[in-house]
């Protein structure tokens, strides 16, 4: 009887194993036709894609609430509390779903009717419908698609069944680093990639409160707080804020909050870095947020000093004049990267923390920038920075350092007043693609292990430690369920004696044929098993394996090439012409028996391996679960 995995342990055991995704690959794969027959360049199709699958996601949700929404509806007709149809959906959905905005309205369309007309009107019914959700959807994107094109995409989205927001999360997040990736430098200004913004979060540690965004791209900070704060805190009761210059790819952000069943104030802004950004009900900016993170455009420079206008959100640390261009007239910075740094660490309240991602140049910036940055460490407030490895970004092929701000440090009493925590992660990635990198979850969470032990958070480092050692104990002892291909893995032990088996099955299936073919060999074939004398050894050692001997790779990858050596010779030279007894005794079909408990048992023993590599670097580095602090390099 399978044994119950924590949800702790089960999220890292596939661990590095990249997930099969071929439901989302066939979805990619209508993009690509979208774009090929309706001639889109690679910034026209991710739009009208992204809507469809908003469509298809309300509709799903809308159908699953339905028997629900109809049932409490017709109770409240006989309450004082009256609703009516509509009421009842925006009070347990949070929108109401048109008939025309309904995704079978839509396959079930005509061959007479508009499908592009039909779409559009969809996407018109559903913002009518909802204003409040102030959701803008891309109708005005299918004029350029042919309309059989259009009817063939409605049928792959239709595909996609889930209506739950994480389930369905994943689908959008997987096609926006698609459509950024495909659009190289121009799709990298509008997404971080998600094992960076992990980092940011793990790191950040978010609980409930006001979460603040300037330069939000298509939302994927929010998203992964809110998943961090769920999964810690059982709530997701946060505010969302964010400001965003490109009007197409704030709508994305929206569009990606309501797939993951989420509300923000995500604005639309000409720029976050002006005075004018931050007036009337946003002036109240400074020192309101719990926490900021962001990924800015690096090294922008034509932000005018008289936009900033003195501003304490860009001032308060000082601003780097130095960096204004030479000219009669010094009125615009030649690098915002500051400008942005301080827009990060004076929204944040007394207790409130930053992460975001900035230019390696910028840390050993000079001039006006050494300036802001040395106000800033004798504030107390820079807490941790972490160097990470080139190409996790579309856009930066060169290292980035991640920054992080406390800003509960900056009081003199704090312990951590004085001390910064610098990490060079620079060879720690793990490589995805021939031109892209990212964390998998382990070095993910071993680079956040040191920051918990740096914060004297040690029980976090003792519950990583206990989390591999189960994952590791799991994959040795207990039934573990792959969750893409539905296969089942028995433990180590299990699968060395299912090994075992299936190669003595193989060599006395080979016996038994030798017996059976002994009195037809050709003496060509009786002098090659004459001059042959592994052949018998081998048989011997196939029919009489055991378990125990099967410790490593190694041992089992040298019994395996025997045992497929033992099948060539039988096949190609003892095999008398016409024989048809080989194929009935289904050599071959027990040689692949072998390869298949060959090949789970080595996937079993290298996730074993894996886990106990985690465990080493921990305790290697941190032998008794302590950051000794004072052997820290200081500021």
């Amino acid at each position: 009887m399978p044994t119950t995995i924590s949800p702790e342990v089960e999220e890292v055991l596939f661990d590095r194993i990249p997930p099969k995704q071929e439901f989302e690959e066939n979805l990619w794969k209508s993009a690509d036709k979208l774009r090929s027959n309706a001639k889109l360049k690679s910034s026209e199709y991710a739009s009208p894609m992204l809507g469809l699958f908003i469509l298809r996601y309300a509709s799903n949700r809308f159908n699953t609430i339905t028997p629900q929404a109809v049932a409490e509806n017709e109770a409240s007709k006989n309450s004082r509390n009256t609703e009516t149809i509509e009421e009842t959906y925006l009070r347990l959905c949070g929108y109401y779903l048109p008939e025309a905005s309904r995704f079978d309205t839509l396959l079930n369309l005509s061959g007479e009717e508009n499908c592009v007309a039909a779409v559009k009107s969809a996407m018109d019914a559903f913002e009518q419908a909802n204003p409040k959700a102030e959701i803008e959807l891309p109708k005005n994107d299918y004029e350029k698609i042919p309309d059989a094109t259009l009817r063939e995409i409605l049928r792959e989205v239709a595909q996609i069944k889930v209506a739950e927001g994480d389930a369905f999360g994943k689908i959008y997040e997987y096609f926006l680093g698609k459509f950024a990736l495909s659009e190289g430098q121009k799709g990298g200004e509008f997404y971080t990639p998600t094992s960076v913004v992990k980092l940011i979060v793990e790191i950040l540690e978010p609980h409930e409160g006001r979460i603040f965004d300037p330069a939000c791209g298509t939302g994927g900070m929010f998203v992964q707080s809110v998943k961090f704060i769920r999964k810690h805190a059982e709530t997701d009761h946060v505010s969302i804020y964010g400001q965003e210059k490109v009007r197409e790819t704030a709508n994305l952000a929206k569009l990606n909050l309501f797939v993951n069943g989420l509300k923000g104030d995500i604005r639309n802004v000409d720029t976050s870095l002006s005075a004018a950004a931050y007036a009337e009900k946003y002036a109240d900016t400074v020192g309101k947020f719990d926490y900021v993170m962001a990924n800015p455009p690096f090294n922008v420079d034509d932000v005018a000093i008289e936009d900033i206008n003195g501003h304490p959100l860009f001032a308060h640390y000082g601003l780097p004049i130095s960096t204004a261009k030479s000219c009669k007239k010094a009125d615009t910075f030649s690098n915002a990267n500051y400008l942005w740094v301080s827009l990060f660490a004076m929204p944040l309240n007394p207790t409130g923390r930053a992460g975001f991602v900035m230019a390696n140049s910028a840390s050993d910036a000079r001039g006006g920038e050494a300036e802001v940055r040395k106000n800033m460490v004798d504030d107390g407030l820079v807490d941790v920075m972490v160097t990470i490895s080139s190409n996790f970004f579309y856009t930066v092929t060169l290292p980035v350092t991640i920054w992080f701000f406390d800003k509960a440090k900056t009081a003199a009493d704090h312990p951590r007043h004085d001390q910064t925590l610098f990490i060079d992660a620079r060879k720690i990635f793990y490589q995805t693609s021939r031109s892209t990198r990212a964390f998998t979850q382990a070095q993910l969470m071993n680079i956040t292990a040191i920051v918990w032990l740096y914060r004297g958070e040690t029980e976090q480092f003792a519950d990583l430690r206990w989390q591999y050692q189960s994952a590791l104990a799991t994959w040795r002892d207990i039934e573990v369920v792959h969750p893409d291909e539905s296969k089942t893995y028995h433990g180590a032990g299990t699968h060395k004696t299912q090994l075992a088996a299936a190669l003595q099955k193989l060599g006395e299936g080979l016996r038994f044929w030798q017996n059976t073919i002994d009195l037809v060999l050709t003496d060509e074939s009786r002098d090659a098993l004459a001059n042959n004398p592994t052949w018998p050894k081998t048989l011997d050692t196939l029919t009489t394996i055991t378990a125990d001997r099967l410790p490593d790779k190694v041992a089992i990858n040298a019994l395996y090439k025997k045992a497929d050596e033992a099948v060539i010779f039988a096949d190609k030279i003892l095999r008398p012409d016409k024989d048809k007894s080989f194929t009935k005794a289904d050599i071959r079909g027990l040689l692949r028996a072998v390869a298949a408990e060959r090949d789970d048992l080595l996937f079993v023993l290298e996730r074993i391996n894996y886990f106990t590599t985690q465990l080493h670097w921990l305790d290697n580095r941190f032998p008794d679960g302590q950051l000794e602090v004072d052997k820290l390099e200081s500021v």
